[in-house]
Parts: structure tokens; C-alpha cells; sequence
């Protein structure tokens, strides 16, 4: 049983929302699917979110910016509810770079929550999941 379905926190709402203004507007974070304590958003390739011209690699930010969306949000499913959180770590090893026209697609769960912090982890690929762009961990702190 999902958290929609308990009545708390939908994503595919949520993520809609989100899509409309500021931070969420400008990088178009899709919602694409989730359960108990991971959640699944792409960012799709657009030609101003590039870093590189000459190769069309996206801006590592956009990537952090998704990986921490993405990895709060795994948190949002893990607690069944939204609640404002505080990135307290979020690490990114950069395993290669993404290709022009390639979405990124990232998973985050939360493997762990404590009263106060939640842990988290995810990857981002460009579809296929066994050849990563990025591996992430960090840890959030509940604000409520």
C-alpha cells in the first residue's frame, strides 16, 4: 500500500505542483514512479540546462538539483507525508557525463529514518541503470 493510497502524500500531485514555479519550473522535474520509501524523477535535456556546448552535457547542478529533489522526496515517501527538510550532506560521485538529448533519470530511497534525520541514497542514469552518470548519499534533516 502506497502513501496515496493511505491518503497522504501523492507524488504525481505533488511533482505536478511543483513543475509550475521558481526552481521547479525551471528544470521541469518529472515525476515517473514510486513506492514506500523511493521515489523516480527525470529531468529531461534541454538545450539551457547544458554545461558543455561543444558536447551537450547537461550542468552538473541540474544533476545535484535532481538528485536532492529526488532524495527528499524518497524521505516525503518513507514518512507518508510532506514536511520541510533541511539538506544537511548530499555527496555526488560523478561517474561519467550525460549525453546530448538524454534524459536523467535518478531513484532515491530512504533507507533509514530517526527522529530527526533521514538517510538516504539514489543514482541517476540516462536509461539504463547499469551504466550510472552519478551515485548519491545524504542525509536530511526533519523540520517540522
Amino acid at each position: 500500500m502506497t502513501a496515496k493510497d493511505q491518503g497522504g502524500f501523492d507524488p504525481a500531485l505533488f511533482f505536478e505542483h511543483v513543475r509550475k514555479v521558481g526552481h521547479g519550473r525551471a528544470l521541469a522535474l518529472e515525476y515517473r514512479d514510486s513506492a514506500e520509501n523511493w521515489i523516480e524523477l527525470a529531468l529531461p535535456w534541454r538545450e539551457e540546462l547544458v554545461g558543455i556546448p561543444e558536447e551537450g552535457i547537461l550542468a552538473s547542478g541540474a544533476i545535484v538539483s535532481l538528485l536532492d529533489t529526488c532524495g527528499g522526496a524518497s524521505v516525503w515517501m518513507a514518512l507518508g507525508h510532506f514536511q520541510p527538510l533541511v539538506t544537511i550532506d548530499l555527496r555526488l560521485d560523478y561517474l561519467r557525463p550525460s549525453q546530448k538529448g538524454e534524459a536523467v533519470i535518478a531513484r532515491c530511497e530512504c533507507y533509514k529514518l530517526t527522529r530527526q534525520i533521514a538517510f538516504i541514497r539514489g543514482v541517476a542514469h540516462g536509461g539504463d541503470p547499469d551504466r550510472p552518470i552519478a551515485q548519491a548519499t545524504g542525509t536530511f534533516m526533519l523540520n517540522p
